[in-house]
């Protein structure tokens, strides 16, 4: 049942990613941000209270600070995914995510298991081959219509992936990976109020980030999509947390870091985003090397 849990919460956190980066399309990064952050808000309150716990003062200021790296890398990833390619944002943000954690462990004197570091190297040979562009042979048009866009079959174009957006999302990996190392320094005994407080402070930043930039009124169906990334991804945490409750963690999270590739599957059904050849054998080796971290 820990497994099952687990892989509902990968594909909900996937289609989560999938509607905000939509909605990153429509309306500012940081407004899909704010919507998403406050419309999870009273179910992370309600699973804390469920939950329990005994939080000190310190377990909320690690939260708190955890909460600003999530909102910094939020904004980061929804501007990648809004500019540039999900098929390629979606993995390379979560490969790092799983490298900072592992760095983080070897520089405190931890020494992970041979096989993590095979993990480690794998992961970064991942990242170079999904951000290398299509040569010029690569990139011709295929000649299989795969979408129906008003009445007319559309053929897809590879994607140009661009530095930018490779950029933004190993930025958007690195603020998830801090996020989850300051995060697992608060007690055991703290429950989910630490979460609580990381919401609070990633709302309170992004509010903070929309009154100096002032973006444009938001269209409905933004913010919209926002609402609903933001419900997914806090039933996604709430899944994932009772699935790591009655399972083994070392199991759960290999299976709950597989969430990219429900987002890549949207990418290429609805948007018709189309990788070559190398970036596809990147995606394998990079669900191959978080397989490999996690499990380690």
């Amino acid at each position: 049942m820990a497994v099952l849990l687990a892989a509902l919460s990968a594909i909900t956190y996937g289609v989560s990613d999938f509607l905000g980066g939509l909605s990153a399309r429509r309306i500012a990064a940081a407004i899909t941000t704010l919507v998403g952050q406050l419309s999870g808000m009273v179910l992370i309150v309600a699973v804390a209270v469920a939950v329990g716990g005994d939080p000190g003062t310190g377990d909320l200021t690690l939260g708190a600070g955890a909460g600003l790296l999530y909102g910094v890398g939020l904004v980061a990833y929804y501007r990648a995914m809004a500019t540039g390619v999900m098929s390629v944002v979606a993995p390379v943000s979560a490969v790092t995510t799983v490298l900072v954690p592992v760095v983080a462990g070897i520089a405190g004197g931890e020494r992970p298991p041979p096989p993590a570091l095979v993990g480690v190297v794998a992961a970064a040979a991942a990242i170079l081959l999904i951000s290398r562009e299509p040569d010029h042979a690569e990139a011709r048009v295929s000649a299989r219509p795969v979408a129906v866009r008003g009445g007319i079959p559309t053929p897809l174009r590879l994607q140009p992936v661009g530095g930018r957006t490779v950029t933004a999302s190993v930025v958007a990996g690195t603020c998830f990976g801090s996020f989850f190392v300051v995060l697992g320094r608060t007690g055991e005994g703290s429950g989910m109020w630490p979460v609580v407080t990381a919401r609070l402070a990633a709302i309170v930043l992004v509010g903070l980030i929309l009154v100096v930039s002032r973006p444009r009124r938001p269209r409905a169906a933004g913010v919209r999509l926002a609402l609903a990334a933001g419900v997914l991804d806090a039933a996604a945490n709430a899944v994932f947390l009772v699935a790591a409750r009655q399972g083994l963690l070392s199991l759960v999270g290999v299976v709950a870091a597989m969430y990219p590739a429900s987002t890549v599957l949207l990418a290429r059904t609805v948007l018709g985003e189309r990788l070559a050849r190398h970036q596809l054998v990147g995606l394998v080796v990079a669900a191959g090397s978080v397989a490999v971290i996690a499990s380690a």
